[in-house]
């Protein structure tokens, strides 16, 4: 195994270790010979873990993008496997929202559209790589500014609709929850899944490894969120793969075009509050005109009512009387005046068995509580006398 001074393939000085992991060691070592730095990745090899490790050599072999790093040397050593490649410089941003808490959205949005154009090149490969292990510490940030995408350990090349995922260690929080099913077949929309919960993570400093284990809406978490980013998210993070973007092509459209999908979400947003407080204006316009309505056919009514007991008192037969009283009775059948008025209409008329009877069979059971009216005592009075 490698030691600090240690001189490795007559060309590496080992300088210190970088960090260390389920995966192995990494050492940052300088090239003797111009004194660049390199970044030497030691691991054991082992019957589970070969054709892992074997194929991540061969992805970075193959891979010649400036946001990855370059490849230059794999080694086999009896049970050791050395991948010499170049040093990044820079922080993750695990670090970064570790010291710094959660992340501007611009600045967010910016690391977003990076990586998002790293999917694009690894997955449109000829034989597409899904890199499957996407999170913030496998991201690094330049001075610069430049996003570089480091520890390939898990990567897998696509070469078909069944591509069997190779058993590996997911880091869980991060990886798509189809991942965990033993009959789960390679979709690069695990990366668009992964790159969503760490972007998440920098927003709204939720860390995903922590409980409660679920993805909350970004605008409920930070208000100065904006629409945009919320749907973009949103999208990304669905449990169902095929809810997602089908492609990261698809992703970095709307990431590009972020301003215009945000002003076209903030309009639909708009006219949906102008939509729903018209309805709500209308709604209560209706309500009013209804009520003023009913209110003028109540009025109507009310005088309608009291024209037919008038009409009632001037007549001076006694039919034409009680039919009048009748018309208003049927206007307002829970009104004892009317009734009252029928009775009394009787007695007027010089009939007061007759009043007796209707009062008994008519006025008394509709109204019980009759008794207490005082227009009904005076009845009853008039009747006495």
């Amino acid at each position: 195994m490698l030691a600090c001074g240690q001189i490795f393939e007559d060309r590496y000085r080992i300088d210190r270790v970088l960090g260390k992991g389920g995966m192995g060691t990494v050492f940052l070592a300088y090239d003797i010979t111009d004194n660049s730095r390199w970044a030497i990745k030691e691991q054991i090899i082992g019957p589970r873990n070969r054709k892992l490790l074997i194929s991540e050599a061969e992805i970075m072999s193959k891979l010649h993008h400036p946001a990855l790093p370059a490849f230059r040397l794999k080694k086999e050593i009896g049970d050791l496997l050395y991948l010499v490649m170049e040093y990044i410089d820079g922080r993750t941003l695990e670090d970064i929202v570790r010291e710094e808490g959660r992340i501007d959205e611009a600045r967010v949005t910016d690391w977003f559209t990076q990586i998002c154009e790293i999917l694009v090149y690894l997955h449109g490969l000829p034989t597409p790589v899904v890199y499957r292990d996407l999170k913030p510490a496998n991201i690094m940030l330049e001075d610069s500014g430049r996003i570089r995408i480091i520890d390939f350990g898990i990567a897998q090349q696509y070469v078909g609709d069944a591509t069997k995922a190779e058993v590996a260690a997911l880091t869980r929080g991060y990886a798509a929850p189809e991942q965990y099913d033993p009959k789960y077949l390679l979709d690069v929309r695990t990366d668009i899944y992964a790159l969503a919960v760490t972007m998440h993570y920098l927003l709204t400093g939720k860390n995903p490894q922590e409980p409660p284990y679920i993805f909350e809406p970004v605008r409920k978490l930070r208000s100065d969120a904006s629409p945009a980013i919320e749907a973009i998210l949103t999208k990304c993070l669905q449990h169902n793969p095929d809810d997602r973007y089908k492609n990261a092509s698809e992703l970095l459209d709307d990431l590009v075009h972020i301003r215009e999908k945000d002003q076209k979400l903030r309009r639909e947003a708009g006219r949906k509050k102008v939509f729903i407080g018209s309805a709500v204006a209308v709604a209560l316009l209706i309500a009013a005109l209804i009520g003023m309505l009913n209110f003028n056919r109540s009025r109507q009514k009310i005088n309608l009512y009291y024209k037919y007991l008038e009409e009632a008192g001037l007549q001076t037969e006694l039919e034409p009387a009680l039919q009048k009283t009748q018309e208003a009775i049927l206007l307002a059948e829970d009104n004892p005046d009317a009734y009252i008025q029928y009775a009394d209409t009787y007695i007027r008329f010089g009939m007061p068995e007759e009043a007796a009877e209707y009062i008994e069979e008519v006025i008394v059971p509709k109204f019980p509580d009759i008794y207490s009216d005082q227009e009904f005592q005076n009845l009853v009075e008039r009747l006495e006398n």
